[in-house]
């Protein structure tokens, strides 16, 4: 009996999780067959938000999707609650940022995603719980101006196919990491990462790579 009421109770979310995705293409949002939402996903800018078929986002979340190249998921990708989104656009500046994800990805919950220079995410890409993304940075070299008026640098961060990130890291602008790599739990990555190779550490510092015979 208790595996009936789960499975009608598991079956009655995932209803609910479709149709507030298919009410969101009143807003203009572009989807694929099976969008599903959870309750509390704020969505700003809908028009700029494409997702494929399959794609799931737990509530409560943050989307600020306003950029020229927008918002893309691929399909089957799926994303924890809590998750943070901001292209860094304003309606009168609109001209930077994006976010793009492959298919079959996945975000953890309290992922962040900060995305004002872009953020590309490829294909079968695994991000663990409290994953930090900054695609910008504040300028603060001149110590007589205050930082907040010192504007931001923008720089694109490329997560390639097949990389797991793990719980609590940090990814900062214009990093790449290639394609098959490994980010320990508590990592800050500041410099790109060779394809396949593990890294950990405050900073991210290479140890191996993926296939190599043990030490």
């Amino acid at each position: 009996m208790r595996g009936t009421i789960d499975f009608y109770g598991m079956w009655w979310l995932r209803k609910l999780q479709l149709l507030r995705g298919f009410r969101l293409k009143v807003f203009g949002v572009s989807t694929g067959k099976r969008f599903g939402l959870g309750p509390g996903v704020r969505i700003f800018y809908p028009s700029c938000l494409t997702v494929g078929d399959a794609v799931t986002i737990e509530g409560p979340a943050y989307l600020h999707c306003l950029s020229e190249r927008g918002v893309r998921i691929g399909s089957n990708s799926s994303f924890g609650p809590n998750l943070w989104l901001h292209c860094g656009g304003s309606p009168a500046d609109h001209s930077h940022g994006c976010v793009e994800i492959g298919e079959h990805a996945f975000i953890g919950a309290n992922g962040v995603l900060g995305a004002g220079g872009g953020i590309r995410i490829g294909n079968h890409v695994l991000i663990g719980q409290c994953v930090n993304i900054h695609a910008e940075n504040h300028n603060f070299a001149d110590r007589n101006q205050l930082i907040s008026e010192q504007g931001v640098t923008y720089a694109e961060v490329i997560i390639e196919d097949d990389v797991w990130i793990g719980s609590k890291a940090t990814v900062l602008a214009g990093v790449t990491v290639g394609q098959g790599a490994v980010i320990g739990a508590g990592a800050v990555v500041t410099k790109s990462v060779p394809p396949y190779a593990i890294v950990v550490g405050v900073p991210g510092r290479v140890i191996g790579y993926r296939g190599e015979e043990p030490q």
